[in-house]
Formats: C-alpha cells, sequence, structure tokens
C-alpha cells in the first residue's frame, strides 16, 4: 500500500512538472508605443505589415507569445502626447486593459516617436534648438515613467534623415536619444542608415517605410533577441 501511495505522488510530481513547463510562464507580452513608424503607415496613407507585427509573427513562430498590446500607438503621436496618455492611463478598448497596466505587464516594450512630429513641425517652421529640447525633453519623461512601472526590455528606435530634417539634426538628435537609452538601461536600435537603401521606400520623398524598410527594423530588434529567445528576459 505504501509503495502504492508513494508511486501516485512520485507520478503526480511528474506530471505536475510536465504541465509547469508547459504553461505559458515564459512567454512574452509585447507593447507597442509610438507615431506611424510603428503603426506600418505608408506613404499611400494606408498602414501596412509593421516591424512589430514582424516580431509578433517570429514570437509565434517560436511558441513565445502570450499578449500583443498594439492600440496604444498611433500615427502622428508626440512626445508630449505619449506623457498625456501615461499620465492619464488611458484604456485600450479592444484588449480593456489600460495603459499602465500593459506597461507593467509587458516583457518587451518597442517605442518610435519624432518621425512624425519633428517632420510635421518642419513642414511650417523652422527645426530648431527649442521645438528640438522640447520634444527631448518629454521623450525623457516618457522613458522615466515607463522605467518607473517597468524593468524589461525597452527598444528605442532611432530617428533617421528625411527631406525635411537633414542628417546633421538628426545625428544630433539620435545622440542624446542614445544618451537617454544608456541612463535608462534601453535598448537603442540605430537605423540611421536605412535611407541609404532605396527599396526599403515606396516614393523618393516620403518617410514611410515599405515592408522591406519594416523588415529592416525587425532584424535589427531580431538580432539582439538571439540566441536564443527563451533567454532574452
Amino acid at each position: 500500500m505504501k509503495y502504492k501511495i508513494l508511486i501516485i505522488i512520485t507520478l503526480g510530481t511528474i506530471f505536475t512538472s510536465i504541465i509547469y513547463f508547459h504553461t505559458d510562464k515564459d512567454n512574452l507580452n509585447v507593447l507597442v508605443l509610438g507615431d506611424g513608424i510603428s503603426t506600418g503607415m505608408t506613404s499611400y496613407h494606408i498602414e501596412g505589415y509593421d516591424y512589430n507585427e514582424y516580431l509578433i509573427e517570429y514570437l509565434n513562430e517560436n511558441n513565445k507569445l502570450e499578449n500583443y498590446y498594439k492600440n496604444f500607438n498611433e500615427v502622428d503621436e508626440t512626445a508630449s502626447n505619449l506623457v498625456n496618455k501615461l499620465n492619464n492611463n488611458i484604456e485600450n478598448i479592444e484588449k480593456k486593459i489600460k495603459l499602465k497596466q500593459a506597461v507593467k505587464e509587458a516583457d518587451i516594450i518597442t517605442i518610435t516617436l519624432g518621425m512624425d512630429e519633428l517632420n510635421n513641425y518642419a513642414k511650417k517652421n523652422n527645426l530648431g534648438s527649442t521645438k528640438i529640447n522640447g520634444y527631448l525633453s518629454k521623450y525623457k519623461e516618457v522613458l522615466t515613467i515607463l522605467r518607473k512601472l517597468n524593468n524589461k526590455k525597452i527598444y528605442l528606435i532611432s530617428l533617421y534623415e528625411t527631406n525635411l530634417v537633414n542628417k546633421t539634426k538628426i545625428k544630433k538628435i539620435n545622440e542624446e536619444l542614445q544618451k537617454l537609452c544608456n541612463q535608462n538601461n534601453i535598448t537603442y536600435i540605430n537605423i540611421e542608415d536605412i535611407t541609404a537603401n532605396k527599396e526599403f521606400f515606396t516614393t523618393k520623398n516620403e518617410y514611410y517605410l515599405n515592408y522591406k524598410g519594416q523588415k529592416y527594423i525587425f532584424n535589427k530588434i531580431k538580432d539582439t533577441l538571439e540566441p536564443p529567445t527563451m533567454k532574452i528576459i
């Protein structure tokens, strides 16, 4: 009788272990923040496949995805507006989760800010130090809030030059963004060289990327996830 009980206990332990190691405990929650680059906005003003969706596809293929929170991002997002969203703790109606909770739960956060904000500004104004410093100050607030709520992986995507914002300004802004990343233990994804490949853009004077450009960003992120995905957190 004792042996039967021992066998039952042993089998129960084995089955419990099997169930434990096959649960979603290692699966990842992904939160997307940012502007039109993060939504896959194209030069035709239609949202296409973006770098986050390539990431989600990759995690799904490796059975590593738990939740994907994407509707907190939007075209023409600004650093100031994102600060307000975080402070007001807006809700994602589709997922029925508030922004701060999504930040807390996220194992991976990706963020792009500045391409829409700075280029939209430059269309009508001189993009000088006042605007740039204001943008950087608000971006710093965003990162500070994120880090207070989350100590896991955050990926910040750099800016790149356009016909409205030249290479010199972009380089200086990116240097400041990289400093902010270093101060907050955030992974900086440098895509300044993306403009060297014309195949990444559909039209000459439009800064929005096509699917090839979006996949280029994803591959930059993917390089930091491997090897292997299991150990990225």
